[in-house]
């Protein structure tokens, strides 16, 4: 599927947090917490009073402990007013990227006229799951119970008989793992699709370590040289992204020689957010707003997840093609494509020749914010066709389950 937008659909802001390690820099700030900082981030950015803000819209994948209505939380944190409406949506790595679509929609026909859309995710805050041990028999349970607990405060609970018993044949999941990364049906993990994917492609662990190096140099180059700040609001005085030592990296390069998709070549969870202000044209024009970009359009597919690193080419390919059919006929010369796992970045470079691929480093080097990562993308996409002189961008990534979304603007100021 896809829209292309015969009237213009304008960005009057694209921001995002730093990205932060597991229980790293921003290990303080909940997803709600970051949430805010990037909606406040994106409406005094444009100068655009917040009660203009109608509809906010924020990715979000491991929503379990975030509390009620994380959005509408997050919206009034970042100073909107109580009466601003607010959606949760969750499309694993594509959230906030469909949180932009959907946005971009809705404006499109006229339900709105300002808004803001992005995503917010704290890896090191998603909670842990308990429940009973299902992967073994245990005398206690039987598939479908649960453990038994009493009420010991107003939303808190605690075992209410044979504690230790109890205890022994109970478990803890990982949300992120379990909600972000597992596809349930096959019960299987998406590493283990881009390992097979990888084997199928005929790459080597070498070839697939080089692109990651490529990665973490670009990342580096572009932090020394404070090409991501303008891109960045700061987190209570955190100024930058939380890129991993040399002594970790070298560790990092050291397992990565046994492991196609290890730590060093794939993108891990990190703490962040990103949004950006969208806008129609009648309100560009009251409220006196000068345009970063304009949304050409965008595009999905989904697919079995085996073939889910594939997805990207085929959402962004589909997507010029309806472009063209409109009548559009520049070239897109630039690309932020979400580097999930680096044997994903030999098929980027085959698929996308002609066009400059992640000019600053990408997922590999920077961290993976699943329900953030498109709106990060695209705010960093942004900052780059201004920094290098690049009219036309696209973003593109794949999500957990099976699929790919794609989206193109047009830069609008020099």
């Amino acid at each position: 599927m896809h829209h292309i937008f015969k009237r213009p659909i304008f960005i009057l802001s694209s921001v995002r947090t730093p990205l932060g390690r597991f229980n790293g820099a921003l290990s303080e700030f909940t997803a709600v917490d970051l949430g805010a900082i990037a909606i406040k981030g994106a409406w005094e950015r444009a100068n655009i009073p917040p009660d203009e803000i109608e509809f906010v819209t924020m990715g979000n994948v491991v929503g379990a402990g975030l509390g009620m209505a994380p959005t509408k939380a997050a919206a009034i944190k970042g100073g909107l007013p109580e009466s601003v409406c607010t959606r949760r949506v969750e499309s694993v790595c594509a959230s906030s990227l469909d949180a932009i679509a959907i946005t971009c929609d809705a404006i499109y026909s006229g339900a709105y006229e300002l808004a803001i859309a992005g995503g917010m995710e704290s890896r090191t805050n998603a909670p842990y799951l308990v429940g009973p041990r299902m992967e073994r028999k245990t005398r206690l349970y039987r598939k479908g119970q649960r453990v038994k607990v009493k009420r010991a405060g107003a939303y808190t609970f605690m075992f209410s008989e044979n504690e230790l018993e109890q205890l022994q044949g109970t478990g803890l999941i990982d949300a992120t793992a379990y909600d972000g990364l597992l596809w349930l049906p096959e019960r299987k993990f998406m590493r283990q699709y881009a390992i097979e994917f990888a084997r199928d492609m005929g790459y080597s662990i070498e070839l697939v370590n080089e692109h990651a190096s490529k990665s973490h140099q670009k990342a580096r180059r572009a932090a020394l040289n404070g090409w991501f700040d303008e891109e960045i609001v700061p987190c209570d005085g955190i100024r930058s992204d939380e890129l991993p030592s040399d002594e970790q990296l070298s560790q990092m390069f050291e397992e990565a020689k046994e492991d196609i998709a290890s730590a060093y070549n794939t993108a891990t969870p990190v703490d962040g957010a990103a949004a950006c202000l969208i806008a129609s044209e009648a309100a560009v024009e009251r409220l006196c707003a000068k345009p970063k970009a304009s949304v050409l359009g965008y595009s999905r597919v989904d697919c079995h997840p085996s073939q889910f690193l594939k997805a990207p080419v085929i959402a962004a390919m589909e997507l010029i093609a309806a472009l063209r059919e409109c009548g559009f006929d520049s070239k897109f010369t630039i690309v932020e494509a979400n580097e999930a796992f680096g044997i994903q970045l030999p098929y980027f470079e085959q698929s996308f020749e002609g066009m400059e691929i992640n000019v600053h480093g990408g997922a590999i080097a920077l961290g993976h914010p699943l329900g953030a990562a498109g709106a990060r993308l695209l705010c960093t996409l942004l900052h780059a066709m201004k920094r290098w002189g690049h009219k036309f961008g696209l973003v593109t990534l794949c999500f957990g389950g099976g699929g790919g979304m794609a989206l193109a603007i047009e830069l609008m100021e020099a």
